[in-house]
């Protein structure tokens, strides 16, 4: 038994523009339950009922009969694990079977010569013989047999297996077959087809005998089988005996499994080299290319056969490199879209890339050439003459139409023969250029080499082995439960006024004596600081890149020291380690080094100008616009992602230290830490390293505010943008303090703050399907009457318009009908199991007392806002959300690719 990724060689040149004229017979009388369907150029079609289809090709020229049963099952209907277990079933059903226990034997001591196939879509069963009644009958009666009575049982596999490990191990000396593997596997990211048909040891040698069973009885069934019958026979015969031998045979009543995975797009060049013993480098080049069912599959078929016919690359001392390569196993035609593969070999010691580049040069350039159509027309001659001596060989075809019956029918033969007469350079020349490009290429070259190390992976001990002195000393040991209420947690911290910083320090048990710190400085005010937003958010990136004696390297060994986790100002570390983080921390803020700042500079420009064309940026620019009511460089302004590339342009990597050098200081701001550590001695690090080191420029809040708008209702086209969006914001004159607040949380909270169970949710995502990611927000200031709530969502571009609708009608139903008192229960509930979630995280208490501190209040705020929430009643929720909503005042942005947004997703 023969392992292809192909067809041979001489099927791949058996289609052509003629067909030589066969013998014409008289349709046999047909048993009663058998169909005659089709009929072409001598072969004809039929049908028993039970789906199992027969094509008999008499003729009485021949001198043989060759019987092939074809199977729609290969190497790309093989699950992860099972890679290569179509082409050991295949070898399974050569043992035997229930009623035939040593087919292979049995058939040799009847001088049948025999042989089986494993390809990517399909497994074939080829018996030729000398023409006789006898030997035919019995061929077809024991295919009826093994088709649903196979042996496949562990013994019998035992025995299997050391031939198919045998003929695995001589695909492994053969340096093409090493390549191919590799090259198939790099090419494809998802489909069958980018694994060989022989399978990875590791599955063949951890094969599951039920699991191969279950492959069995899948595929091997009368609905996904074709049988062919070739040469010197009676049809009429031939015909009693199929009806008599097969109509009994069930179809399973469960449906065959189909493969739904498509390709994608390569988009760019892949590579793969092999290095290992050889006497010879070898180059492969594939590229992409549709089933043989598109048309253009002919073009570049016939692009193969004149690409290997003589054209020859020549290197720089004029010597031939490449003078005689071929398609090798790529113009074979797929059920899917497939690869084009040209191969090459030279002798060891050519450069590693000289083959490569001349392969590439001709493939790539033949589509820029004006082609001859001499050399067409010599090329269809080959098809021609080599179909003409296929349809005179009733063995040959009866072979070669296995590959057109895996894709779909044995007619699509004469299909792809009428597509390659009516060719013309204008066509072969155009398919060329459409898909042998850079980015749809993949190199494989494999490279001689005598001292290639052994790269292979030594196997796992077994488990028990690793185990078996294991012991441990817990260092992140349980600790005891702390009560993470508001008014403890009020209770338990410690309020200091160290300098100008208000200070809150909560020392409290925590798994590995873990601590948070969450520091925040405040500097200026909105004329010093005009202008300057980016200035100092590139200010605060560069810090990290240096620090006083501290090169960038050195500096993130130091942090590594001090077990930091996080950012500059907002990190965790240890118990142990407090004390040297927060040394670290404040040496950083106070003496920078900017040797690195010019690159962070050019790095934040590269990631805004990539950010222009994400369609989410160019809505929130579209929003930004309609929304700011401030001028340009002012620090409230709402920016577009090219304004923000203009100010990093106008930023020179000197103007950092100058800013550093103006604004940095501890003359207001506010620190919280959380966590395993001793107050006393943090409060004493934080008194001598914060000690007179203030700001230059005072800090004044720049109070927000909004401005009404009309609506903005539009959309931007995004070509090739598979996915849409859907952007909608309102902007309102309230603060987190305002009374209605908390109602407005709650109502967020049930239109779309939950993509499960939210408004929005259950109707775009549970009940349409249209969106995977559906959310709502409230952004409000903590004084300043200036909110802003969003909703985004995503959809393909197809429903976009669909989404945009359901949105608008939802707002509307709460607008008109209000929430239900289940809903309002259900958002109480959830918002306050997070609160309680939220004290349960040190990093997240800490940055809940910054926000605090910044406003000049305590912790016990927070009991304030919850117990707002809870105590909201219905009639307050549903007034709040009929005063704010107004769906018809909200602005609207959607993005889709305008090709597919009528078409169904």
């Amino acid at each position: 038994m023969a392992v292809l990724n192909t067809t041979l060689t001489s099927l791949a040149l058996a289609v052509s523009l003629l067909v030589s004229h066969a013998p014409v017979h008289a349709a046999p009388p047909m048993p009663t339950d058998i169909a005659r369907t089709s009929s072409v150029e001598g072969i004809t079609e039929y049908r028993l009922p039970n789906g199992f289809k027969v094509l008999l090709m008499p003729d009485n020229s021949q001198a043989t009969i060759t019987v092939n049963m074809v199977y729609m099952v290969g190497s790309r209907h093989e699950n992860i694990g099972q890679t290569g277990y179509a082409h050991l079933l295949e070898h399974m059903l050569c043992r035997g079977s229930k009623s035939y226990p040593k087919i292979a034997s049995q058939l040799s001591s009847r001088g049948v010569r025999w042989n089986a196939f494993t390809h990517l879509d399909y497994t074939n069963y080829i018996a030729s013989f000398d023409a006789n009644e006898t030997d035919l009958d019995w061929v077809l009666a024991m295919e009826a047999d093994r088709m649903q009575n196979a042996q496949v049982l562990q013994t019998e596999l035992d025995t299997e297996m050391t031939v198919v490990r045998n003929e695995l191990e001589l695909r492994e000396v053969s340096p093409s077959e090493i390549l191919s593997k590799r090259l198939l596997a790099v090419a494809f990211d998802w489909h069958g087809y980018g694994h060989s048909t022989g399978g990875e040891k590791s599955d063949i040698a951890k094969v599951n005998i039920e699991q191969l069973r279950q492959l069995y009885n899948t595929y091997y069934r009368p609905d996904n089988a074709v049988l062919v019958v070739a040469g010197k026979f009676d049809a009429a015969h031939a015909l009693e005996v199929i009806a008599r031998k097969f109509s009994h045979l069930a179809t399973p009543k469960t449906a065959l499994p189909v493969i739904p995975t498509v390709e994608p797009a390569q988009q760019g060049e892949r590579q793969v080299i092999v290095r290992r013993k050889s006497s010879y480098n070898v180059t492969m080049l594939a590229y992409h290319k549709p089933s043989a069912l598109h048309p253009d599959y002919a073009a570049l078929k016939v692009a193969g056969g004149m690409l290997s016919s003589g054209r020859e690359q020549r290197n720089k001392d004029n010597e031939i490199i490449l003078s005689n390569f071929s398609p090798a196993f790529g113009m074979q035609g797929n059920a899917d879209a497939g690869l084009a593969v040209f191969t090459t070999d030279s002798y060891a010691g050519t450069p590693s890339d000289e083959n490569a580049k001349g392969l590439i040069k001709i493939v790539e350039g033949f589509g820029q050439q004006n082609l001859s159509q001499d050399e067409l027309d010599f090329v269809k001659s080959q098809y021609v003459n080599n179909f003409s001596r296929l349809m005179n060989d009733a063995e040959k075809m009866g072979t070669a139409l296995s590959e057109y019956i895996s894709q779909g029918d044995w007619r699509l033969l004469f299909v792809e023969k009428d597509r390659i007469a009516k060719l013309t350079t204008t066509q072969v020349q155009n398919a060329a250029k459409r898909y042998f490009v850079r980015e749809n290429r993949t190199v494989g070259v494999l490279l001689a080499d005598e001292k290639s190390p052994d790269t292979s992976i030594p196997p796992a001990p077994p488990l028990s082995e690793v185990m078996k002195n294991f012991s441990h000393v817990n260092e992140y040991a349980l600790v005891s439960d702390f009560n993470a209420s508001v008014a403890n947690i009020q209770k338990q911290t410690r309020r200091l006024k160290i300098g100008n910083l208000d200070v809150a320090l909560l020392s409290k048990p925590s798994r590995g004596q873990a601590v948070s710190v969450d520091l925040a400085l405040h500097w200026g005010d909105e004329k010093s600081l005009f202008a300057k937003r980016w200035l100092e958010r590139m200010t605060d990136q560069t810090m990290l890149n240096g620090s006083g004696q501290f090169g960038k390297e050195a500096l993130e060994a130091e942090r590594e020291k001090s077990h930091i986790r996080g950012g500059l100002t907002q990190f965790t570390t240890d118990r142990a380690h407090l004390k040297q983080a927060l040394q670290l921390m404040i040496m950083n803020l106070k003496d920078p080094s900017f040797a690195q700042a010019q690159t962070v500079i050019d790095k934040e420009k590269r990631k805004w100008s990539a950010e222009r064309g994400n369609p989410v940026q160019m809505g929130m620019d579209e929003m930004a616009k309609h929304f700011n009511a401030y001028p340009d460089g002012d620090i409230r302004a709402q920016e577009t992602a090219q304004q923000i590339i203009s100010e990093l342009n106008a930023i020179k990597a000197t103007d950092l230290f100058d800013f550093h050098k103006q604004f940095y200081g501890a003359s207001k701001g506010h620190l919280a830490i959380v966590g395993d550590f001793d107050v006393d001695e943090a409060a004493t690090v934080l008194r001598e390293q914060f000690a007179g080191w203030e700001s230059k420029t005072p800090y004044q809040h720049a109070q927000a505010s909004i401005i009404e708008r009309l609506p903005l209702d539009t959309f931007i086209p995004t070509p090739g943008k598979d996915n849409g969006y859907f952007m909608g914001r309102m902007d309102l004159a309230i603060s987190q303090n305002d009374p209605d607040y908390a109602a407005l949380e709650v109502a967020n909270y049930l239109i779309g703050g939950s993509t499960a169970e939210s408004r929005l949710g259950l109707r775009v995502r549970q009940k349409e399907g249209w969106s995977y990611h559906v959310r709502s927000r409230i952004e409000a200031q903590v004084n300043d009457p200036a909110a802003s709530w969003q909703i985004i969502a995503t959809a393909a571009s197809a429903n976009v318009d669909k989404l945009k609708v359901a949105i608008i009608e939802e707002l509307r139903a709460v607008e008109s009908s209000g929430f239900r008192p289940d809903e309002l229960a259900k958002a109480k509930q959830a918002l306050g199991r997070l609160a309680q979630q939220q004290r349960a995280d040190d990093t997240r208490i800490a940055s809940l007392w910054n926000t605090a501190l910044h406003q000049g209040k305590e912790f016990s705020l927070y009991a304030q806002r919850e117990a707002a929430i809870q105590n909201l009643t219905l009639e307050q929720l549903n007034q709040a959300s009929r005063k704010y909503l107004q769906p018809n005042l909200w602005s609207i942005v959607t993005t889709g690719d305008p090709k597919k947004m009528n078409q169904k997703p």
